[in-house]
């Protein structure tokens, strides 16, 4: 079931790296293959869409904070194990305790497909630097079509058989969702591109809410609604387009756009 485990870290006044992305990411696989070897080398070599996502590392006054999320069943108990047997965060000079027990919320794939609504009109909020991977490029627009076919792809790869989603809802986007309203800028995310090296490569997303609205000509025009408010909310667990596994694509459903 989808899963999200919110981690709060006690950095006991030690300073952090910008980038802890890195760290955090090498983290996961180590409680991982703590409690699963096998499961963790089978993730890693896995290609898109990945099982799990990331976040940037934040800091608010004396604490830090993360999180992950789970798309597959299968990864949660070894890395309850995992969790149990090393309960903090290494990032690059710094140890960071666990401060309190992460936080787990967590919505079988049926809750989410069973409880999504009918409203024509969904508002997103992305909390990381979001793109998509098109022609070879980096595409940091919120194109309704490359929103939701990124959410559309994870829930059939990852939800029973029996509420997948046909790949001709996607058709249905392209003629029914609009972008009615926003607040966005761009950002810039540095990776690096090998382990011990200085050398780095920059990426730009966008950050900010988009408010999607169902305004088409589409003759069956209801029949797309639940599936896009199930989406919605799916995006929580899953993220949103490109390097979700690096920090990017935090997303989030919200109530407007403000």
């Amino acid at each position: 079931m989808p899963l999200s485990l919110t981690f709060t870290l006690d950095p006991r006044g030690q300073t952090l790296p910008e980038n802890a992305i890195p760290a955090l990411h090498a983290t996961f696989f180590q409680w991982l293959e703590r409690g699963d070897a096998d499961l963790a080398r089978q993730v890693h070599a896995v290609s898109d869409p990945k099982p799990y996502t990331v976040s940037p590392l934040t800091r608010e006054e004396n604490r830090a904070r993360f999180r992950i999320t789970l798309l597959d069943d299968a990864l949660w108990p070894p890395l309850q194990v995992g969790i149990a047997n090393q309960p903090e965060v290494r990032v690059l000079w710094a140890t960071l305790p666990f401060a309190t027990a992460p936080h787990i919320e967590q919505r079988t794939y049926v809750q989410i497909a069973q409880e999504a609504r009918e409203e024509t009109s969904v508002t997103l909020q992305f909390d990381s630097p979001t793109s998509f991977r098109s022609h070879e490029m980096h595409y940091p627009l919120p194109d309704p079509v490359l929103v939701f076919a990124s959410y559309h792809a994870r829930w059939n790869v990852f939800a029973p058989a029996e509420l997948r989603i046909d790949a001709s809802w996607d058709e249905w986007v392209r003629d029914s969702v609009a972008v009615s309203r926003y607040r966005l800028e761009t950002q810039v995310v540095e990776f690096p591109t090998a382990v011990g090296r200085r050398s780095s490569y920059q990426q730009i997303g966008f950050v900010g809410v988009v408010q999607y609205t169902v305004a088409g000509k589409h003759a069956n025009i209801r029949a797309g609604l639940g599936p896009l408010n199930a989406l919605a909310d799916y995006a929580y667990f899953c993220g949103t387009g490109h390097k979700t596994t690096q920090g990017c694509g935090q997303t989030r459903r919200v109530s407007g756009c403000g």
